[in-house]
């Protein structure tokens, strides 16, 4: 019975929202609907783009004089690729059929078919078909970037139709250098539509976290420094009998607090991967500073602060010790770890955790870095084989408009979301779902932010996605730091120097993980970083490897 009433609710209101809505003449379906296997060679592409702009001229004078896109369109039928997302299908057939597809459409006048890929390795060979639909979701991006994207003809330049996606344009305007460069080919051409993460609070997601029962009992206060940790979980080890005080596995230990800069500002290093100190790029794991910080993880480790198995520990594992008492701090993420664990123990009035900042050198010192990515997530490309390249363009300019911005967002207002105090506000259908479902699988119904998409995602999402205080007061702390500063940005290699890159950065990354093994656990000691580490990197061609990166950065910088 409630389902019935919840779809006759989106009903009503979708059949509201088209009332309000006018048809324009834009968009024309050009050969009916298109299918992955429409291919066009060069030659009949052009004609048909020719004969589309001679078609439309007067549509075309009337967006560049209003500079706006009327929705919905005249009916159009759009195929589009993705891969398949289990929290989607695990209560809809695909994302098409999910009240939020439908409301899409809707607004947008597209009729969407969904081609639902089992994997990503599904879409590498979706890719190398050249059977293609009209768009694409890039879960992962392209290899080679949107330049080989375009060569490949997987990607359609898109400078020629800008006067379909004013929207679109006007946020990526908004800031150039974080939004506009990164989806700008090098000869200048617009090539996708990416999720857009519109604040700064939603470039952080994971970080640290402790036993704050632990800490209160102790009269101990969050760790700022190298030294402030090491005697917490000391005392944690002796007054809390913790058999594995910092319960974490190699892969957050090494690949998100060290590549990130959790562990290393107190040691002056900014982070153990790529980054850029004013256009210069650097390699972490091959500066003399990283010394210091194997130094101070092979200290913990060696005193059994640091869980023994760390090379091994799984996720599950990890959670468990801190619920039941081996351990009292770790490593993780904002939902998963942290999210989940309070509420698995939402019922024990003692256990409380709280999240703590990357360590500093000295307390009060800024970080510079943490766990923080480029604002651009997915992006969703339009293919050459597209019959109806102008109707597709202004289907995927929506999410960027005012109303496709609370669609994806929010999904429905007064079905997914009301309107409260100005502020757009989860129903309990996402919050408390009546059938139980997850936050997650409730938003995956209801809207994108969730995931991904073309649009802007807002900062509101995350307020009420991960809405626990001790979640909020932890993102504060992961997130503040210096790590924009710092940040590479999504450079492309030269598909020339690609193959190369690849196999050097695979070589060099393999070893890194090595040692950094070998010398946490002392299998290696320290005193041979110069003379056998480094000296390896360099025999590696790491220096090669950082100049490659430096042309990106260079030939970014540039665009």
């Amino acid at each position: 019975m409630r389902r019935t009433y919840l779809w006759k609710k989106i009903t009503a209101c979708l059949m509201a929202a088209a009332m309000v809505l006018s048809v324009c003449g834009c968009g024309k379906d050009e050969g009916g609907s298109s299918t992955p296997g429409g291919s066009e060679n060069t030659e009949s592409q052009g004609s048909s783009q020719e004969e589309s702009s001679q078609e439309s001229s007067e549509e075309q004078d009337a967006l560049q004089e209003t500079g706006k896109v009327t929705y919905p369109l005249e009916k159009v039928h759009l195929t589009m690729a993705l891969v398949e997302e289990p929290a989607v299908t695990a209560n809809a057939k695909d994302l098409g059929e999910t009240p939020f597809g439908q409301a899409w459409q809707e607004a947008t006048g597209v009729e969407l078919e969904i081609i639902q890929l089992a994997d990503l390795n599904a879409l590498s060979l979706l890719y190398a078909s050249g059977e293609l639909p009209d768009i694409i979701h890039m879960a992962s991006g392209y290899v080679g970037g949107l330049d080989k994207a375009v060569k490949d003809k997987i990607a359609v330049p898109l400078n020629d139709y800008i006067e379909y996606m004013p929207d679109f344009l006007a946020v990526l305007d908004s800031n150039e250098n974080m939004y506009k460069k990164p989806i700008t080919t090098a000869d200048g051409q617009i090539a996708a539509f990416p999720l857009i993460n519109g604040d700064d609070y939603l470039l952080t997601s994971a970080g640290m976290m402790i036993r704050q029962d632990w800490l209160n009992d102790l009269g101990l206060d969050l760790p700022q420094t190298p030294d402030d940790l090491y005697n917490v979980l000391k005392a944690f080890k002796e007054e809390k009998g913790a058999s594995v005080p910092l319960s974490v596995g190699a892969w957050w230990l090494k690949d998100i607090a060290v590549e990130h800069g959790m562990l290393t500002s107190p040691f002056g290093l900014v982070k153990g991967g790529f980054y850029q100190v004013d256009g210069k790029v650097h390699y972490g794991y091959v500066e003399e500073e990283y010394k210091g910080v194997l130094e101070y993880l092979h200290k913990l480790y060696e005193e059994g602060l640091l869980d023994p198995n760390f090379q091994s520990v799984d996720d599950n594992t990890r959670r468990a010790n801190i619920m039941n008492g081996d351990a009292g701090a770790t490593i993780g993420n904002l939902s998963g770890d942290m999210g989940s664990m309070l509420q698995t123990m939402a019922d024990d009035p003692y256990f409380d955790l709280s999240g703590f900042g990357p360590l500093v050198k000295s307390a009060g010192d800024i970080p510079m870095s943490t766990h923080y990515s480029w604002p651009l997530g997915s992006m969703m490309v339009i293919t050459p084989n597209c019959k109806n390249k102008e109707a597709a363009v202004q289907f995927l300019n929506y999410g960027y408009t005012d109303e496709g911005r609370m669609l994806f967002n929010y999904g429905i207002e007064g079905v997914s979301y009301t309107m409260e105090n100005g502020v757009p506000t989860y129903t309990d259908l996402i919050m408390n779902n009546p059938d139980g479902l997850t936050k997650q699988y409730a938003m995956a119904q209801y809207l994108r932010a969730w995931n991904g998409g073309p649009f802007v995602k807002e900062k509101g999402y995350q307020l009420q996605y991960s809405n626990l205080p001790q979640q909020q007061a932890a993102l504060e702390l992961w997130s503040a730091s210096d790590a924009s500063k710092y940040q590479m940005p999504p450079v492309s290699i030269a598909e020339a120097d690609s193959n190369e890159f690849s196999k050097l950065s695979g070589d060099i990354s393999t070893y890194v993980s090595e040692m950094f093994i070998k010398y946490v656990t002392g299998l290696e000691p320290l005193d041979t970083f110069e003379s056998e580490y480094l000296a390896t990197l360099e025999s590696l061609k790491v220096d090669r490897m950082i100049e490659l990166e430096q042309e990106a950065l260079d030939e970014f910088n540039a665009r």
